[in-house]
């Protein structure tokens, strides 16, 4: 739950928030994401688990696994609601915009041809817990195109449990299933992604509880980086503002469609930047156009200045949180290029517009002041030290990636921290001292 302060937009010697962010009312939630897990996935060749808070912050190295971890969240629910291009694929290679891989080898860690991935979700609310889990192998046989094969399938609920593991590779091949407890004979199932063609032909409460996670699953915002949208000129259709697109492609047609969201942005541009920006009608077209207090003409923003236009998706995406439902924002480096001066409005931002854990956003981040400033708003009392987890993503030989959960205490400080994290900054400071002493 959100602290006082927070859901108030207190102004404090930080800044204060943009005030037409109260116009935005919370959705009821349907079901929130409790815990992520997965195996065999990219450089995860261990079992590895994140549980989800409000705000979920990832560090690391470059090519640590990052990234993996926070897009097989969108892999994972591409898989629940597929494209009607290519329903059959357990893991469908494109969805939500973000292209996972050019063939399954990519995928799964080691490339290994006949090589198999399991992704795991937990969702809750107050009244149900649901956890689903899926192995998907990849099975060549010759003169056939290879196949995806859901092998091993469980969906539990409350002391119930479906458990469905396939006998063999061939076509037709059927799967046992084991209900509560008890063997049921086996038989075929369809797929229709990673959800049975007739769920409830399994137990009569599997449809519902598919159908929960499908809804959820259509809540799922990545946001990635680089992020772009087309150069204006634009021309109006109907949008809903919490629709942006995977690169921000859309942002623009959420401004012009939400006065309020407009007014909210542009009341955050000229408190980070000392801009303003707004939607200008030409004709039957609009643009996007800014202009800065040292002169009156206006610009299109996409000639401003990459930052500008850079970070308006993610200013975009999270004033709509609250009013986008049950589901996960994943932000890719929201600070990508701006001035390191910025980074603490963009961090205030992301922290004073928490949906709270029906909607919790992942942060990958190289940013220490996105940390910082966390740690900052738990010390003085203005979010609940258990809204927000730190994860540090380093890799170990022979293990592949590795996952170290970090809690940030009451008063701000960390309960742990790997040695040499965030260390740059301070090894220069000393690298001069010692430069200068020498000269001495």
């Amino acid at each position: 739950m959100l602290c006082k302060c927070q859901q108030n937009h207190h102004s404090n010697d930080c800044g204060s928030y943009p005030r037409q962010l109260e116009a935005y009312p919370a959705r009821r939630s349907t079901m929130e994401l409790r815990k992520f897990s997965l195996e065999r996935y990219k450089g995860y060749a261990e079992p590895a688990e994140i549980e989800l808070a409000p705000l979920t912050i990832l560090v690391g190295a470059n090519n640590a696994g990052k990234t993996a971890l926070a897009q097989a969240i969108q892999l994972f629910a591409g898989g629940l609601v597929p494209s009607e291009n290519d329903p059959s694929e357990p893991f469908p290679l494109k969805s939500g915009g973000i292209h996972h891989g050019e063939t399954f080898e990519d995928l799964v860690t080691g490339r290994t041809v006949h090589g198999w991935l399991r992704l795991s979700a937990t969702l809750a609310d107050n009244s149900t817990e649901l956890s689903l889990s899926a192995t998907v192998r990849n099975v060549v046989a010759p003169s056939l195109p290879s196949e995806r094969q859901i092998s091993e399938w469980s969906l539990m609920s409350d002391g119930h449990e479906v458990v469905v593991e396939r006998q063999g590779f061939d076509k037709g091949d059927l799967y046992k299933v084991c209900v509560s407890g008890t063997a049921q004979n086996p038989r075929q199932i369809g797929w229709r992604g990673l959800i049975p063609d007739q769920p409830d032909s399994l137990a009569d409460w599997v449809g519902v509880q598919a159908k929960a996670f499908k809804i959820w699953a259509s809540g799922v915002r990545p946001l990635l980086c680089p992020r772009g949208f087309p150069a204006s000129p634009f021309t109006m259709v109907e949008h809903s503002p919490v629709i942006i697109g995977p690169n921000g492609q859309k942002t623009p047609l959420a401004l012009a469609a939400d006065d309020k969201l407009r007014e909210s942005v542009r009341e955050w541009y000229r408190k980070a930047f000392g801009v303003s920006i707004d939607v200008v009608a030409q004709g039957s077209y609009s643009e996007l156009v800014t202009n800065a207090s040292a002169r009156d003409a206006y610009v299109r923003l996409m000639q401003s200045g990459r930052g500008l236009s850079h970070v308006l998706p993610v200013v975009v995406m999270a004033l709509t949180a609250r009013m986008a439902g049950s589901g996960v924002d994943i932000i890719e480096h929201p600070e990508a290029e701006l001035h390191p001066a910025a980074h603490a409005e963009i961090a205030e931002l992301l922290l004073g517009n928490l949906a709270g854990p029906e909607r919790p956003m992942i942060v990958e981040t190289h940013s220490e002041m996105m940390l910082l400033r966390a740690r900052r708003w738990i010390a003085e009392g203005r979010l609940p030290a258990d809204n927000v987890l730190v994860y540090w993503i380093h890799t170990e030989p022979g293990c592949g990636s590795i996952l170290q959960k970090i809690r940030i205490r009451e008063s701000g400080e960390m309960d742990s921290w790997p040695d040499g994290v965030f260390i740059e900054d301070y090894e220069e400071i000393l690298a001069i001292r010692r430069a200068a002493r020498s000269k001495e």
